[in-house]
């Protein structure tokens, strides 16, 4: 007769939810009311706005750019979520503790994916929301939105990964998501419709989340309703996680060395 253990089954999943969520209370400083409102709720929408505005006054629409823009605080939030879900450790000076633990160090930065994903969901949301009624637009409906928002924030914990890893190597924790930002604001197609990026970065766009994110939103605003976008940005996003996997695993290698080196 077999009987379940606690290492397995719903026993692990609510160890792994209990871990995910202590990471996250112990390592962010926005973890309060105030904190997270100004970080995760109002700078998202304040950036929503300005970006819809701009495209309103130079003629190009309200609903593309505010969708778009909507999408970026959802992944803005997980990019810099697990980057510092790693980073913090060397700020809070826990992280010769955390490379030392007898735990696999891939599994563990995605644990702390979980909350972040669903942060990114939260914080998306609201930001499409709230500027739906600030505009008085509704480009696309709820379920729609948050169907892409879903696929978005996934495919962008896989991007976040590495920058995970990169955090474990770079000691100016925010190089990793500030530049990744950038790089997701004008390669995406999110901000910059692919169609308008140099002919040399577009084969980069077609590689970075989001992209694939936004051609399908393209379509929904054209009146086409297809999924095979959808498909290729899992695709994306599950090459990234596998990146991600691979350089998480050498970089904490590389990092626990460097930590026995200072401590001989």
């Amino acid at each position: 007769m077999r009987t379940s253990t606690p290492d397995s089954g719903p026993g692990a999943a609510r160890a792994a939810l209990r871990g995910a969520t202590l990471s996250y209370r112990a390592l962010f400083t926005w973890f309060n009311p105030l904190g997270y409102l100004s970080s995760r709720i109002v700078r998202p929408i304040g950036m929503a706005i300005a970006f819809t505005s701009l495209a309103t006054h130079y003629g190009a629409g309200a609903s593309r750019m505010l969708i778009a823009s909507s999408l970026l605080a959802g992944a803005g939030a997980v990019v810099y979520g697990m980057a510092l879900s790693i980073g913090n450790e060397r700020s809070f000076n826990t992280l010769g503790i955390w490379l030392a633990s007898p735990q696999n160090k891939v599994a563990a930065a995605c644990q702390r994916a979980l909350p972040h994903v669903v942060d990114g969901f939260v914080g998306g949301l609201c930001t499409y929301l709230v500027c739906c009624l600030l505009y008085t637009t509704m480009p696309i409906g709820i379920g729609q939105y948050a169907a892409l928002l879903a696929v978005g924030v996934l495919t962008t914990a896989g991007f976040g990964l590495t920058l995970s890893a990169l955090a474990l190597l770079i000691e100016d924790l925010f190089v990793g998501p500030n530049m990744a930002e950038l790089v997701l604001m004008v390669l995406s197609g999110t901000l910059v419709p692919h169609n308008r990026l140099p002919a040399f970065l577009r084969p980069l766009g077609d590689v970075m989340p989001l992209s694939h994110v936004m051609q399908a939103v393209d379509g929904l605003l054209a009146g086409r309703t297809r999924s095979a976008p959808l498909i290729v940005e899992l695709a994306v996003g599950a090459a990234w996680a596998l990146a991600g996997v691979l350089f998480v695993h050498l970089a904490a290698r590389r990092a626990t060395a460097r930590v026995a080196l200072g401590n001989a």
